[in-house]
């Protein structure tokens, strides 16, 4: 029997409870399926902050590397934590250190379930790139707290790194129905997403099976949005 090492982190709020009634579906699928898991839980959190004046410890990312896959579940107290804290020590962290450039969110109606869009069937899958752009924390702030404070903020789009994520969602695309649609705010931001429409329409060219469309949205990370 194959056992997967599981790093829990149920975080702040209801990312406990949710964790919770996950690990209890993840024990059926086990039993079923023939695996097991072996999990070690990580208090870190906002409160582990408030006690101890970090998100995690020194040594978390080292602490992680042993295992198989991470959970973590949702975290930020904005009342007693600025959102800010939280996701700059805890989650970036680990989505830079352990390269998940792919944020992958499938959105389907299952049955026996309603949604808010009315049809008979809903499958898309919207794929952002996780760890550049509005997330590479680039930027500062002087004169703090003065009349001629300045705050800069920078968005960071390297050519890898959107080749990477590019190349995945047209991978995904193949695999699924051959559409992809790119979502950007190229119309405002001219410099970076404007890069993005470009490497995403060379690309095209390497799979001719792939239908491309482009929106252009009020957002400001670029998505990827495909059907079945």
């Amino acid at each position: 029997m194959t056992t997967y090492k599981l790093a829990l982190v149920p975080g702040d709020g209801i990312g406990v409870d949710v964790t919770d009634a996950a690990m209890a579906v993840l024990d059926v699928a086990a039993r079923r399926f023939g695996f097991s898991l072996e999990t070690e839980t990580f208090p870190w959190s906002c409160d582990f902050y408030l006690k101890t004046g970090a998100m995690m410890p020194e040594d978390g990312i080292d602490r992680l590397r042993r295992f198989d896959a991470i959970f973590l579940g949702a975290v930020g107290w904005p009342d007693t934590v600025p959102d800010s804290v939280s996701l700059h020590g805890l989650l970036l962290p680990i989505r830079k250190a352990f390269d998940q450039y792919a944020n992958i969110r499938p959105h389907r109606l299952l049955p026996g379930v309603e949604g808010p869009l009315k049809a008979s069937a809903f499958d898309i899958l919207c794929i952002r790139e996780n760890t550049e752009g509005e997330y590479s924390g680039a930027g500062g702030r002087v004169h703090q707290g003065k009349q001629n404070e300045v705050a800069v903020e920078t968005s960071i789009f390297t050519r890898s790194g959107v080749e990477r994520i590019l190349r995945f969602g047209f991978e995904q695309a193949k695999a699924r129905r051959g559409h992809l649609t790119s979502v950007t705010k190229s119309n405002a931001q001219k410099y970076s997403m404007v890069f993005w429409d470009e490497v995403t329409r060379e690309l095209a060219a390497e799979y001719p099976e792939v239908t491309v469309s482009h929106m252009h949205i009020d957002a400001m990370a670029a998505k990827m949005v495909m059907a079945p």
